[in-house]
């Protein structure tokens, strides 16, 4: 009888344990890593977003009577023919948040209006998220900069991100324009 026993328990316990392996095929780890990819929705950290090629959606803003700006007027005395279409290329933003529902985005971009007025802002969606950025720096030390100015201001998540930025030609750049002498 306790052999019997014995000889069940083994049995029983040699069953759980075959029944509970897996019955994928053993592969190698550079497919397996692809395979979990695909099935279990595990991000890629290699992931570039600048391949991707997507424009941001860029807000104007507004221009209030109380702003002091020094250089408004020779930016507004420019004509839409002197403009030129600005340059893509890679470069860093500051992003300042990154939320799910798009009422607090806005809400965060016109507070980043009210304090960078002479930064571009741009509202992003890139699902799941409204992603609010800052600037257009061509160098990491530039965007380090700006980062550091945004924590200063009150946001205190901001980090650098790199993206795809506009550079305007220095003659048509704000940063670069001389005041002139009333004529």
């Amino acid at each position: 009888m306790n052999r019997y026993l014995i000889s069940l328990y083994l049995l029983g316990f040699s069953f759980f344990i075959l029944s509970c392996s897996s019955t994928k095929k053993l592969m190698p780890e550079k497919e397996r890593s692809a395979d979990n990819e695909k099935s279990t929705g595990i991000i890629n950290e290699f992931f570039e977003p600048l391949i991707l090629n997507d424009e941001d959606l860029k807000i104007k803003k507004t221009i209030s009577v109380d702003s002091k700006s020094d250089r408004l007027d020779d930016v507004l005395s420019q004509s839409d023919s002197e403009q030129q279409t600005p340059e893509v290329v890679s470069g860093f933003r500051v992003q300042i948040c990154a939320v799910s529902e798009e009422e607090k985005a806005r809400q965060v971009q016109r507070d980043a209006i009210l304090k960078f007025v002479d930064e571009e802002i741009y509202l992003i969606y890139e699902a799941p998220y409204y992603k609010v950025r800052v600037g257009n720096c061509a160098t990491r030390l530039d965007a380090d900069q700006l980062q550091q100015l945004a924590v200063q201001k009150g946001f205190d998540d901001a980090w650098v991100v790199r993206t795809k930025i506009k550079l305007r030609s220095s003659s048509n750049s704000p940063q670069n324009l001389e005041k002139k002498p009333p004529n």
